[in-house]
Formats: C-alpha cells, sequence, structure tokens
C-alpha cells in the first residue's frame, strides 16, 4: 500500500522494498527521503528500473499524502545510470504548486558511491550524491477533475482465451501471471515483440497508485522475444526514459496489460503498453524508450568471465 507514514510495518514485500522514510528539508527547501533499494528486485544484478520507480512514487505520494493533490497524474523519467542495492534518498523539488490545481514536482533518486546511509538532514550535501533516475510528477486530484470526455479508437485489452499461467525468471516468485506464449520464438521463427498479460502480487496486496509504475514495465521486454536469430545472443535491454500517465484510480488486486514495441532502429526501441483494472478499465498508458545491448553489460559475473576469456 502507498505508504504516508514512517516506519509502517507491512505485510507485503513490495511494501517492504519500496518504503521509504521522511527526513526533513535540506538547506535548500528539498524534501529528502530515505530508504534502501532492495537486491531482491532485479533483473540480473540490477533493480528493475519499474521498482526503482515504485520507490521515487512512494515519497512523492507521502509527500502529497495531506494535500488536495493527491493523486498522480503524468510520470516522465530519465534514467542518467544504475540505480544499484543499497542505500539511496530520494530529493523532491517543488516546480510549480498550487492549492487546487495541478502540481509538478522533480523527484530523484540519489546513492553514494559507498552506498552508505544518511543519517541525518544535516550531514546532506548534495554534491555527495549522484542521481540515478530523475523524474518529473505532475500531481493532481482525479475526483475533482470534470470536463469533457470523448473516446477515438481508445485502447482495450486484446483477450484473455490464450493466456497460459507463466513464472517469469526474475522476481517470479513475488508474483502470479499468465501470459500469452504464443509470440514466443521457436526453432523455425522468430517471435513477435508483444506481450499480453494479466499480473498480481503473490501475496495478495491489492493494486494502488504506488504499483502502477510497477505494472507499467514489469513484462519480458518486447524484442527479447524476437528470439536470438535476430538479436544475435543474449541481451540486455536498459530503460533511457519512460513516460506514464495515469488515467484512472486503481482498484482490485489484478492487472491486464499489454506492450508493443513497433520500431526498433539501431539497436534503440520504443515500447507503447496500457495497463487495466479487472474490469478491462484502463489505468495507465505507457511509453519507453530502450536499448538493446549485450547481457555482459549486466551481470558483473559475466563482464569478469569475458575479461578472462
Amino acid at each position: 500500500m502507498s505508504s504516508t507514514a514512517t516506519n509502517v510495518e507491512t505485510e507485503y514485500q513490495f511494501d517492504i522494498a519500496t518504503n521509504n522514510t521522511f527526513l526533513g528539508q535540506s538547506a535548500s527547501g528539498s524534501y529528502i527521503y530515505t530508504g534502501v533499494t532492495s537486491d531482491k528486485w532485479c533483473i540480473g544484478d540490477v533493480p528493475n528500473v519499474s521498482y526503482v520507480l515504485s520507490i521515487i512514487t512512494d515519497a512523492v505520494l507521502q509527500m502529497f499524502s495531506k494535500r488536495h493533490q493527491s493523486d498522480p497524474v503524468a510520470l516522465n523519467c530519465f534514467f542518467f545510470k544504475k540505480t544499484l542495492p543499497g542505500h539511496h534518498v530520494i530529493e523532491i523539488e517543488e516546480l510549480k504548486m498550487s492549492k487546487k490545481g495541478y502540481c509538478v514536482v522533480r523527484a530523484c533518486i540519489k546513492q553514494q558511491k559507498d552506498l552508505k546511509p544518511l543519517h541525518s538532514i544535516k550531514e546532506y550535501n548534495p554534491q555527495d550524491w549522484t542521481t540515478t533516475v530523475h523524474g518529473l510528477f505532475t500531481m493532481g486530484n482525479m475526483d475533482s477533475e470534470e470536463g469533457v470526455t470523448y473516446y477515438t479508437r481508445p485502447a482495450t485489452f486484446p483477450y484473455e482465451e490464450h493466456l497460459q499461467p507463466f513464472e517469469y525468471n526474475f522476481m517470479g516468485h513475488f508474483l502470479e501471471s499468465k501470459l500469452d506464449t504464443r509470440v514466443f520464438p521457436s526453432d523455425d521463427k522468430e517471435g513477435i515483440p508483444e506481450e499480453t498479460h494479466t499480473m498480481k502480487f503473490s501475496d495478495g496486496r491489492p493494486v494502488d497508485f504506488k504499483s502502477i509504475p510497477y505494472w507499467c514495465d514489469m513484462f519480458i521486454t518486447p524484442p527479447f522475444l524476437l528470439g536470438p536469430k535476430v538479436l544475435g545472443g543474449p541481451v540486455w535491454c536498459p530503460t533511457m526514459q519512460l513516460e506514464v500517465q495515469f488515467k484512472k484510480k486503481p482498484t482490485g488486486n489484478e492487472i491486464k496489460a499489454h506492450f508493443l514495441a513497433r520500431h526498433i532502429i539501431n539497436g534503440r526501441f520504443d515500447v507503447d503498453g496500457e495497463v487495466y483494472n479487472e474490469q478491462n478499465e484502463l489505468l495507465a498508458l505507457t511509453r519507453h524508450q530502450c536499448l538493446i545491448v549485450p547481457w555482459s553489460r549486466n551481470s558483473k559475473k559475466e563482464r569478469k568471465a569475458g575479461a578472462k576469456i
């Protein structure tokens, strides 16, 4: 659940791994939250970007928990370098504030080289911390939004009849999922860079705003589904930038999602995705820009092995 207080005890694994604690305001007036990036929510050696975004989202939701604008409307993130397992801070700066209108804040996750914790706001020196992810959040209040509603070729969840139980290699023990495996590559043909699935937390945690960024990037990266004949070997697909547009307050315990990589050009590709609730109502739209690089760029063990070879 979205943490709105410090040191909240929770039974859900996702919250244990994403909750932050408010430390105070810095000399410049920014809001500083502290936490620990887990090594259990990783793709290979690197914490999954969607998991990292949920860490940042937790801090932003805490900051706005007692304000009129308690709902995220949009999220735009840029990934500067890998966020590593270890201690981090979230620094939030107000960019455009309002009593009742939309607000915009910058929220960045930062780490020190030694990954040590920050114990006191007085100790915080921005120059000692490196930004790994730079985020911009637009916050509003969905209950007070009103105006024209009109749909033109709206996104719809494709189907469910071909979905089969599937366990992901990474973070799979935290999840229960069904996936359309017809898009997988085979010995005689390439796959299709498109994924359709349902997904929920295995411990019963409900869907909420904090988990939406996680659902927006928790997938087999669509180009990976093309297979080794197209890709030339094991690959990793690091995210350069990611956008989430929140369309409706989340409900229920399960999401449905569809993702498609339409354009792969010179090792750089885009992914468009939609996330729905159990009633097939649209919760969020997402767009990613990512790269296709050798898997050795992810794994320390493989880099060392390659060096020896």
